[in-house]
């Protein structure tokens, strides 16, 4: 994906997020081998954020149809409020496309598209040692391929623009931190 059409794709992002705002709606129930957060949204007009979730099934594989799915996590409220999307909220954040690419016996690996960010994103499910489901979200984040997403920081300019976007997360190679700045 190239910067501005990255750049594009969050103005129109954050436009639909002031719009949509992060008005309550239903609860949010996490299955036993869910995993509530992969990587998620953040904007500076407020610390509330959209989360992004994937359902798992016995042996930690996605749960189709729609596996992977955003969420507000309210962190204005005491206490922290989880819940679903409205409909202008989903246009915003939602996935695109998810498909699942590989599945083994206790593993997976699903990609997804969110709807105004064309990069893909690669999440890498698996058991633990405890048995427990866990899973990784990986993106293309600076120079590094399949860097682990840990999630994306939104600077608005204005009421329906973008002055920057930060895309964090690890090397896996490495451990390193990666940031990687789209400026506007």
């Amino acid at each position: 994906m190239s910067h501005s059409s990255f750049r594009r794709a969050f103005s129109g992002l954050c436009a639909l997020a002031l719009i949509a705002g992060s008005a309550q709606a239903d609860p949010v129930a996490f299955g036993t081998n869910d995993v509530p957060t992969l990587f998620y949204i953040s904007k500076s007009s407020n610390r509330d954020r959209v989360d992004y979730g994937i359902r798992l099934d016995a042996s930690c594989r996605p749960a189709p149809p729609e596996a992977v799915f955003p969420y507000w996590r309210d962190l204005e409220k005491n206490p922290v409020i989880v819940h679903t999307m409205g409909t202008f909220a989903m246009m915003a954040y939602g996935v695109a496309l998810q498909r699942l690419e590989r599945k083994a016996d206790t593993s997976a690996e699903q990609r997804l598209v969110l709807k105004q960010v064309d990069r893909p994103i690669w999440v890498t499910t698996s058991k633990a040692e405890d048995g427990r489901c866990k899973a990784v979200a990986r993106t293309k984040i600076g120079a590094v391929d399949r860097a682990e997403l840990l999630s994306i920081y939104v600077k608005l300019a204005g009421p329906l623009s973008v002055d920057y976007i930060d895309v964090k997360g690890r090397n896996p190679a490495t451990g390193e931190m990666l940031s990687e700045r789209i400026k506007h």
